[in-house]
């Protein structure tokens, strides 16, 4: 009997242990999230010039993030490799059903290109907190997704705290331009002592002066006068004009990214998935990454003329390399979440963001809102606080049940 009750406090103890490890990384996970998170959108907004546009290539800081990333995976993947004392072709086999295989990774890798890129003309049409309370709409592309790709049903209460959450939003939104209207002091001190000057004529490194400046979307590029001979060339003219320019980026990125997530967590957990390496999977990803990134160079007319007149790291500043560094951790972090949680876990933490940023840019970059910005940005977090009270309601009943019929005692004769 002693024996017995030993054995059971011992269990107990074991699993409660585990429990609270268990916590304690999805604590740490959602930390490093966030600070990452928040730190990207001011350091993007840090890096930029006094114009509000960017010196540099933004698709060469995301191309150095991206090798970082698949650096750091692939020695990652070898030690498990060499531990595990797999064979190479075990993990990355050559068949060509295999290699259909690996080509599933591409499409995650041009989502998260597309977002990591729309994430600076984002920044570049509104200020950091603006970005973040517009960056909410994400839980509403994500419901949806879930309820179109994933058939997820939402409840009443739901969908009603997501159309408070978009009218709040669309609300807000309107009074973005005024409250971007303020002389932001400490970030101005900053650029002005680090910002990289395009340079003149003379200078050989870049052929190029002021005055070709293209701008596109606010976003600044060194242009020169090479023939256009590459490819793609003709979705440079794309633009959406207007004043909604910057609303149209925020919507297309919400949806990209809720895509670009719920994809990737699909097939790293399909299947037997789940139980690869990680470090095996996101080698994968970062390597259509990489390779996404490289050719966009090479596609995009703007974006070879700048790196063969003016060097691909031409225009970065103390900021820009910053946020190389930034980017790459917080995409690590993401693949750890998607793997050992889920895209909610991703989106819920991402809420947190809101707070650190516009904190952030209330202290220390000058941000002054007007008395409206007060009033509706807590109902932003009210609503998604509402739909995550309604879910966990929605689910317990069913929860009650299962618990019941798995804990009723079984009478025994």
């Amino acid at each position: 009997m002693v024996v017995s009750s030993t054995a059971t406090s011992t269990r107990y103890d074991l699993t409660t242990m585990a429990g609270s490890w268990e916590s304690l990384i999805t604590v740490a996970l959602a930390t490093i999230f966030i600070t990452l998170a928040g730190f990207r959108v001011l350091l993007i907004k840090l890096s930029a010039n006094q114009d509000g546009g960017f010196d540099y290539l933004p698709v060469a800081v995301n191309l150095c993030a991206e090798i970082i990333k698949l650096l750091v995976c692939s020695i990652l993947s070898l030690n498990v490799i060499t531990k595990e004392r797999l064979k190479s072709c075990s993990v990355f086999a050559f068949s060509i059903y295999d290699v259909l295989r690996l080509f599933k990774w591409s499409v995650p890798g041009l989502l998260y290109f597309l977002d990591n890129l729309i994430a600076f003309y984002v920044v570049a049409s509104f200020e950091p907190a603006i970005v973040v309370l517009l960056n909410n709409f994400v839980i509403i592309s994500t419901a949806l997704l879930f309820r179109l790709v994933l058939k997820r049903k939402l409840s009443r209460v739901q969908w009603a705290s997501l159309i408070i959450l978009f009218l709040t939003i669309v609300s807000l939104s309107q009074h973005s331009h005024e409250a971007a209207n303020y002389k932001p002091h400490g970030m101005t001190k900053l650029n002005k002592s680090s910002q990289t000057k395009l340079p003149s004529l003379h200078q050989g490194r870049c052929i190029a002066d002021v005055s070709q400046i293209d701008k596109c979307n606010n976003l600044e590029t060194c242009t020169t006068k090479l023939n256009k001979w590459h490819l793609l060339q003709h979705l440079e003219s794309i633009s959406v004009i207007g004043k909604y320019q910057g609303y149209v980026w925020v919507i297309l990125q919400c949806f990209i990214s809720s895509l670009a997530n719920i994809y990737n967590e699909k097939i790293f957990k399909e299947g037997k998935g789940f139980e690869d390496s990680i470090y095996v999977q996101n080698s994968k990803l970062y390597f259509f990454g990489v390779l996404v990134n490289f050719m966009s160079i090479l596609c995009f007319n703007k974006f070879w003329e700048h790196t063969v007149k003016c060097g691909l790291f031409h225009g970065f500043n103390i900021f820009s390399y910053l946020l190389i560094l930034d980017s790459a951790f917080m995409g690590l972090t993401i693949s750890l979440i998607l793997k050992f949680r889920d895209n909610m876990f991703h989106v819920l933490s991402a809420q947190l963001v809101t707070v650190l940023v516009i904190a952030v840019s209330i202290l220390f970059m000058g941000f002054q809102p007007p008395i409206d910005f007060f009033l509706q940005a807590p109902t932003v977090l009210l609503s998604i606080y509402v739909f995550n009270i309604s879910k966990g309601q929605s689910e317990s009943p069913n929860h009650r049940n299962r618990t019941q019929s798995t804990s009723e005692p079984v009478n025994v004769c």
